[in-house]
């Protein structure tokens, strides 16, 4: 077995130096939005109360992974900061990773602090390339190095990414839209044609694509306000919802007929008797 702690001493790290932080959604929003910048930004701002980094000098940095046969946790590792300085955070003193929509989602905040951290080069060359088990404890997200051995699952050649499941196959929570890769996104701004979003409770809703930015430019109106404009949607008060692809609308195909298409699913689902739709 090869553990995480042989692997942090061959590029450098002492773990009985270092942190093992397994970070959540926001997380992951950070670092597919911005990489190590991004996500560095993220990192800087930590609740003093309870630091996850609790005195240590470096931390490591992780993303949840797929969840084992056995129900425990894994974790990709994004690569390892230093410490350069703390702070109680004021507004005015800005890290040095900087990121303008992190800083912006701080403002105000109390009860922080912030650090100034530091990539280290050996260690970012693995990001997203090494998966470990992370066990049974994930609430315990952040743990000291040098306590914890943790085995290492895979080592890949290159930067994991989950594979696109195809449209027909594809089903995501809208509010997962900022943690969806690079190539997902490019997939579904490409395309036009009919989804279906469902609430938590099964109410459905029939919606079409017909602008330039394909699918993801439709649902990015839901992310940001969890209507898209439409009535029945503002009324419910769902914040999230379920979608799927229903129909992909060929390169040619014009506006009315899309929309066609639309009302086709829309009776064939009943989402006007039974469902979200009010036209």
């Amino acid at each position: 077995m090869f553990t995480l702690n042989e692997f942090l001493e061959r590029v450098g790290i002492a773990p009985k130096e270092a942190r093992l932080l397994r970070h959540d959604l926001r997380g992951v929003q950070a670092w597919r939005r911005g990489g190590h910048l991004a996500f560095g930004c993220f990192a800087s701002f930590q609740k003093k109360a309870s630091s996850p980094y609790a005195e240590a000098r470096l931390a490591c940095h992780f993303l949840p992974g797929p969840a084992l046969s056995d129900g425990t946790a894994t974790a990709w590792f994004l690569g390892a900061t230093e410490i350069l300085d703390r702070w109680t955070w004021d507004d005015v003193r800005l890290p040095v990773l900087r990121d303008d929509a992190v800083i912006q989602t701080e403002y105000g905040r109390q009860g922080l602090e912030a650090f100034d951290l530091s990539w280290l080069p050996t260690a970012s060359a693995y990001s997203e390339r090494l998966l470990v088990h992370w066990g049974a404890g994930t609430r315990a997200w952040s743990q000291w190095a040098g306590r914890n051995q943790k085995e290492i699952l895979e080592l890949r050649l290159q930067p994991y990414e989950p594979p696109f499941p195809g449209f027909s196959s594809f089903r995501a929570q809208i509010g997962d839209i900022p943690t969806f890769p690079q190539s997902w996104i490019g997939a579904l701004e490409r395309v036009r044609g009919i989804y279906l979003l469902v609430s938590a409770s099964g109410e459905q809703y029939v919606g079409s694509a017909t602008g330039a930015d394909g699918f993801i430019g439709r649902w990015r109106t839901y992310l940001a306000n969890g209507h898209g404009g439409n009535a029945l949607l503002r009324v419910a008060g769902h914040r999230d919802y379920a979608v799927t692809i229903l129909e992909i609308a060929s390169p040619d195909m014009a506006f009315s007929d899309i929309i066609a298409r639309e009302v086709f699913w829309k009776e064939k689902l009943g989402s006007r008797a039974h469902g979200l739709n009010a036209n």
